[in-house]
């Protein structure tokens, strides 16, 4: 049986010989694993995590409700990821359903509307409030001319799952808003990264979001075990190729799904 200093080695083993800027952050019930934590690198969709935890936060306060009704606006339809942009704009939608549509398969037009509905500031705020000092929400999904002007998203392994705490035992938010953002991750529909090696009974024990967009593969979440949560951020970038990036994730993945899972 190997020891947690083994497993953490392989971990790291499995992203040191890539290409590319890596932000690797994992805690679990034996230690942690760092590999770079602190390097900020394109967010992709990981952003959307804050925006979430932003969103559960003024709902917590009364500010804004899950059931309110929302018409997505023009100027926030856009292509990428989603559905939204291939459906009519003459839909309403609860905040509710924003929000499992922005985490569960990434779309970007319902990013931008709750962007719209909390706030850019607010989220940022938030971030730094809990010690999330190497990542930022600069611009909204699909906005190319803000990159090319050197203005995109952040975010840092270690600031990830600063965030992921919060969800799991934070003092941030409410229990029921913390337990409902769990069951949403938990439905994340894009299993071809953390997930794709492991036992597929095994899914229900992972909560987590990924990001992806070219040269970057991100996937973070928490993942229960018979010894107790584990947390991690695998945020890949400058990647040659992205096949690259899912399968070293993949490899991480089995290996701590194994061990917490099999050990006596």
């Amino acid at each position: 049986m190997l020891d947690f200093s083994m497993i953490s080695n392989k971990v790291k083993d499995c992203f040191i010989g890539l290409d590319g800027n890596h932000s690797i952050f994992v805690t679990t019930p034996d230690g942690e694993i760092t590999l770079l934590s602190d390097q900020p690198v394109s967010s992709a969709s990981i952003i959307k995590i804050p925006i979430m935890i932003e969103v559960l936060k003024q709902i917590d306060s009364g500010t804004i409700h899950l059931d309110d009704k929302i018409t997505i606006e023009p100027h926030n339809i856009v292509d990428g990821a989603g559905v939204l942009s291939h459906l009519s704009d003459q839909h309403t939608w609860t905040v509710s359903e924003l929000i499992t549509l922005m985490i569960i398969s990434s779309d970007n037009s319902a990013t931008n509307q709750l962007i719209d509905l909390v706030g850019i500031s607010s989220v940022n705020f938030t971030m730094r409030s809990l010690g999330c000092f190497h990542s930022t929400l600069m611009r909204k999904m699909m906005d190319h001319d803000s990159v090319k002007l050197g203005r995109d998203n952040l975010m840092s392994a270690c600031d990830t799952v600063t965030l992921l705490k919060e969800l799991y035992n934070g003092n941030t938010l409410s229990m029921q808003s913390k337990e409902w953002a769990r069951s949403v991750l938990s439905n994340q529909q894009f299993q071809d990264k953390f997930p794709s090696k492991i036992n597929r009974k095994a899914i229900g024990q992972l909560a987590h979001k990924t990001g992806e967009l070219d040269g970057i593969e991100h996937d973070v979440g928490i993942l229960d075990t018979p010894h107790g949560p584990v947390l991690y951020a695998f945020l890949t970038a400058g990647l040659i190729e992205n096949r690259y990036g899912r399968e070293a994730i993949a490899n991480a993945g089995r290996l701590l799904y194994d061990y917490f899972n099999e050990k006596v």
